[in-house]
């Protein structure tokens, strides 16, 4: 899998939860597993057909601290992610088991069960048949290296940490307020074969941080997945500003920087992966 990162410009899919929210009434996307698997087939189905080289499990708030009005069982509903996404993959394509932060402050009590709450999940994730484990959106370091230790105990599969961050008149920082250069330096310390960030406040940022991340590092692969902005609320819906129509020319800087993965992230939607997906190959084509 690695060579072929290395190799060129592999195409993520785009928002799972936002995309589920605006298709069903659950308010839980990882429930749907479940109760409307097909629901769920069909967005990876839409995502394979726009042209994503990677999909992503239904399952990044499946853990305990997030599910826990549910009772549900957390092994099995991020085993069923995993296979659902399975089932509608085409050769040639990865599957990235999606972990996403518990929600949970490193001073809280809770914390100190986030290894048993991560088991659970990627234990999941790696017996339904995910090729890599994306743990993503951390704004926590502490959560971040937990997460990652459980991963490493549990399976071999590689990983890829991807890190939110946002702008501030410091720099770049997550929303706990950790430094990006201070970020990437501990991602490349536990020793992940992918790196990167997603989510924030869209395509042209990403590209400030995608310029960040590459001027530390040259040999790690790096992904990123933008949102496609802050949303406004209007007549009850989320708009977001960044359609498939304004990211082109921001998509084209990230292929220019090198950027590994490219995909995206809350409210993004298969038309913002076709334009992607025609961008990176125009690219490989010059």
């Amino acid at each position: 899998m690695l060579e072929l990162l290395t190799s060129k410009t592999l195409v993520a899919d785009g928002a799972i939860g936002t995309e589920l929210l605006k298709r069903s009434n659950e308010k839980f996307p990882e429930i749907l597993n479940f109760t409307n698997p097909q629901l769920v087939e069909s967005l990876h189905i839409d995502y394979t057909n726009a042209g994503a080289d990677i999909i992503t499990t239904n399952s990044f708030g499946a853990n305990p601290a997030r599910l826990k009005s549910t009772k549900i069982n957390i092994y099995e509903l991020n085993k069923t992610s995993a296979q659902l996404a399975r089932k509608v993959n085409l050769s040639n394509k990865l599957i990235f088991g999606s972990v996403g932060p518990s929600g949970l402050k490193p001073g809280d009590e809770e914390f100190k069960k986030l290894a048993d709450y991560y088991f659970e999940q990627i234990r999941g994730l790696a017996d339904g048949g995910v090729n890599a484990i994306l743990i993503e959106t951390m704004i926590f370091i502490e959560e971040m290296k937990i997460v990652c230790e459980v991963a490493r105990n549990v399976t071999k599969l590689p990983l890829a940490l991807s890190m939110s961050f946002h702008k501030t008149k410091n720099g770049f920082k997550t929303y706990a307020g950790v430094d990006l250069k201070i970020a990437v330096k501990e991602m490349l310390k536990l020793g992940a074969e992918i790196i990167g960030a997603n989510c924030g406040n869209g395509f042209a940022e990403m590209v400030d941080i995608a310029k960040n991340f590459k001027s530390i590092t040259k040999e790690i692969p790096v992904l990123v997945k933008p949102s496609a902005g802050t949303p406004r609320k209007i007549n009850n819906d989320l708009i977001y500003p960044d359609t498939p129509e304004t990211i082109p020319e921001f998509v084209r800087k990230l292929v220019d920087i090198g950027i590994n993965i490219i995909g995206g992230c809350c409210g993004t939607t298969p038309e913002h992966i076709k334009v992607i997906r025609k961008i990176v190959d125009e690219t490989a084509q010059k």
